[in-house]
């Protein structure tokens, strides 16, 4: 197998990879079985009794694209996707790369895009310059999520993910179309300690702010909600902001479009339960 033969020099090597990875990327999906092989033999890396030496490779060939930094739409993108199509397809194939890319959260301290593991190195991609590559890499995490939104927030932050939920219509929550078991996530004693304190934006624990509102009166709140109206709505009218709201179909809608969808949906209800009565 070509991903399995090295070269003259590491440079060389990496090349020749590259272009093995460029060929199985246009490959149709079930000939994706080559990547795994049932034959395990002394010193390869098995999981789930499948022989993983190749996925292997591709993830040390992705770690390698993403630690160059060069060219990452050309260079990196075929193998997320590869991997991304792969993780789709084979179960065991998802399963090790989630347990190399995103095992059980302990550090819950820093943002999901701190740090040099891959998780870290991937997270940092989802809000890159060129939407090739950002999509590339919320996709894999997506999909190795099994595709479910409150998971994928959890390893990303909502502030990461919110890009990809948009495209998918999925910012409301949910799943995405993919079709993957009912197995629950497992998590560690830190993470269940630290939960409750977790900034779902940014995905890292913060210490809670003092409201800005303790010791006001009724009547001074009320007056700070209406002037913090007032000023979205000159904003609006000049056409600085368009205030942006969650529509049916889970993707953002302008919010006079929103409000109109959720009166319709009163109104459909009110209607139905008087021709019920």
């Amino acid at each position: 197998h070509c991903l399995l033969t090295d070269s003259d020099g590491r440079e060389r090597t990496q090349e020749f990879h590259g272009h093995t990875v460029n060929l199985l990327v246009n490959l149709p999906l079930m000939c994706l079985d080559v990547l795994l092989t049932p034959k395990v033999d002394p010193g390869s890396v098995e999981y789930m009794g499948m022989n993983m030496d190749t996925v292997e490779i591709l993830l040390d060939f992705m770690d390698n694209r993403l630690d160059r930094g060069l060219k990452l739409r050309e260079s990196l993108t075929p193998v997320l996707n590869l991997l991304t199509e792969s993780s789709r397809y084979h179960r065991e194939t998802r399963k090790f790369l989630r347990a190399r890319v995103l095992p059980p959260l302990r550090d819950v301290k820093n943002r999901p895009e701190v740090g040099e593991t891959l998780r870290n190195k991937l997270v940092r991609l989802m809000t890159h310059v060129n939407t090739d590559v950002k999509h590339c890499a919320a996709e894999f995490l997506f999909v190795l999520c099994k595709e479910n939104v409150s998971r994928f927030v959890k390893y990303t932050g909502y502030g990461n993910a919110a890009g990809l939920l948009a495209a998918r219509g999925l910012l409301g929550g949910g799943r995405g179309d993919g079709k993957y078991s009912e197995e629950e996530d497992t998590d560690t004693e830190e993470y269940k300690e630290a939960k409750p304190n977790i900034n779902p934006v940014t995905g890292r624990v913060e210490e809670k702010l003092p409201n800005p509102m303790d010791g006001m009166t009724d009547e001074q709140k009320e007056y700070e909600a209406m002037k913090l109206v007032s000023m979205f709505d000159k904003l609006s009218r000049e056409q600085i902001i368009q205030p942006m709201g969650v529509g049916c179909d889970g993707k953002l809608t302008p919010l006079d479009e929103t409000m109109q969808q959720m009166a319709d949906q009163i109104s459909l209800h009110s209607d139905s339960d008087m021709e019920l009565d």
